[in-house]
């Protein structure tokens, strides 16, 4: 916050004020404009910040839906950015003809505001380092999917990772398949 105190009176030399009946002026008139402002301050609300785990068995048939919740606290327009570590979720070990050890998932932000929201889906392939989705990170002023309004702690902002039963060209290699998303957050003036 800043704070700026400047007189707002003419450059008078000394100016006197006389007691009633003894001259003019009886008094003096000091403006004295006092200004503040609040920088644009945004992070997960205490305590809820985008964590947790999901472990879906046997996805290939199942396919997987999951939402992870978190809040905002935003006092102004925010952006919010994932990373995916694996651009899948994969799985060790070689890679026989037919086969592959990486599965596509997507990746659904949904972020509320108190007066506007803001959701998008891209694929998690997406969401590595020179690729496309507008909400692949880390999250800056520019980056990210832009919610245009101040978030202080409103329900129903959530990551949602979802894919149907695996239907690709090539067959998974049995294993656990894993992936690491990474959330930020950043203003955006």
């Amino acid at each position: 916050m800043a704070l700026a105190c400047t007189p707002a009176i003419p450059a008078f030399a000394q100016t006197t004020a006389y007691a009633v009946g003894q001259g003019s002026p009886n008094q003096i008139a000091l403006s004295i404009p006092v200004t503040a402002s609040v920088g644009g301050r945004c992070g997960f609300a205490a305590g809820s910040a985008p964590s947790g785990t999901y472990d879906q068995p046997n996805f290939d048939v199942l396919g997987l839906n999951h939402d992870f919740i978190f809040e905002l606290e935003c006092t102004g327009p925010s952006r919010v950015a994932v990373v995916s570590t694996n651009g899948g979720l994969k799985t060790a070990g070689a890679v026989p003809a037919g086969y592959t050890t990486l599965a596509p998932y997507d990746v659904t932000l949904n972020l509320v505001g108190s007066s506007a929201t803001a959701n998008q889906t891209c694929q998690v392939a997406t969401l590595v380092a020179g690729s496309t989705c507008t909400f692949l990170g880390p999250a800056s002023t520019t980056q990210g999917l832009r919610l245009n309004a101040n978030s202080i702690e409103q329900n129903g902002t959530y990551l949602r990772v979802s894919a149907p039963p695996y239907a690709g060209a090539s067959q998974l290699v049995a294993g656990n398949y894993a992936d690491t998303l990474t959330v930020t957050v950043s203003t955006s003036p």
